[in-house]
């Protein structure tokens, strides 16, 4: 088997194991790893790029057994095989064994696994017509159904900008809440045990495993929950500071250093570190663009009473001697 086959035969096994209710933070830690070989990223694309034209065309076919008299106008079922082009005959076994069961038969709508690598953001559009920007070092996964739409957000971040469909609510589950809208543009952040819903356009409900209270967001309102606490808050937000990374601006507003240190830990491989307590205790306002590691943290030492110490596998963030208490 060539290395592309390989890669290919790894990335379906891949798909199929992230898709399993006892999928474990260590699958994930894994599957990152896994994602940073020559060629896997590649290789699970085209494999999610299969998928979604499997469950697209299936759709359609099972939409025209529903509709038997409107069946003979369309066109049969056919894979296009385009999908496959240059992937050779293992390449091809792989992919169509995530969506064809043994008996031949079109399984059912199945989840279809998103990721982005670290530094890379992405846009996807579902089938439903719904858009999704997915940004760095993020995991979801969706689901479209005949009667609801579901997305889990298993880690990261996403602006969501939902197309109208009374009869399929759109689902998000990110740990133990549940987001509910019909028809709406809003952002989920999972990070750290805490999540973060900030709604844009329309109306949003948040509902929390064991509270049959939803809480209602209207635009410019954001909730905060830390995952396995009870109750939330809710405020008001500039929106846009929720946002900018989809243009390569990280915005804050006298955040802590250990939140703008977590948040760049998300696109680099060397990861930034916080020593003493009068440095982990500082908070920053500002605005730092995306580039270059190095670049940000130069950016980020200018505007804070901090130092930064390289070493082989990190740099130390340390706040310098004028830095207050």
């Amino acid at each position: 088997m060539s290395r592309s086959a390989q890669h290919l035969q790894e990335a379906a096994d891949w798909l199929t194991r992230l898709q399993r209710p006892e999928v474990e933070e260590t699958d994930w830690l894994a599957f990152d790893a896994w994602l940073d070989e020559p060629g896997a990223q590649e290789a699970y694309d085209a494999i999610q790029a299969v998928d979604e034209e499997i469950f697209q065309r299936g759709a359609a076919v099972r939409g025209e057994l529903a509709e038997p008299k409107r069946a003979a106008a369309k066109r049969p079922f056919q894979i296009d095989w385009r999908w496959l082009g240059g992937l050779g005959a293992a390449g091809a076994a792989a992919a169509v064994a995530l969506v064809v069961a043994p008996w031949g038969e079109l399984l059912p709508a199945s989840d279809t696994l998103y990721t982005t690598a670290k530094g890379e953001n992405r846009a996807i559009q579902l089938a439903d017509g719904s858009h999704v920007d997915l940004n760095t070092d993020s995991h979801l996964s969706v689901r479209l159904e005949k009667d609801a739409r579901r997305v889990t957000v298993h880690d990261g971040q996403a602006l969501f900008d939902v197309a109208h469909d009374t009869a399929r609510p759109f689902l998000i589950t990110a740990g133990d809440e549940t987001v509910r809208v019909v028809g709406t543009k809003f952002d989920v952040r999972r990070r750290d045990g805490l999540l973060t819903v900030t709604v844009l356009r329309g109306l949003v409900e948040v509902s929390t495993d064991g509270d049959d209270t939803p809480v209602r967001l209207r635009p410019g309102q954001m909730l905060e929950h830390v995952e396995g606490a009870s109750g939330v808050t809710v405020r008001n937000v500039a929106t846009e500071d929720q946002v900018g990374w989809r243009s390569g601006r990280l915005i804050y507003r006298n955040e802590p250093l250990t939140r703008i240190v977590s948040d760049m830990n998300h696109y680099f491989d060397r990861p930034l570190r916080v020593e003493g307590e009068n440095a982990a205790n500082l908070r920053f306002s500002g605005v730092l663009i995306v580039d270059g590691q190095d670049a940000m943290v130069r950016r980020l030492t200018s505007l804070m009473p901090i130092s930064a110490t390289p070493s082989d596998d990190s740099i130390v963030l340390r706040g310098r001697p004028s830095a207050p208490n």
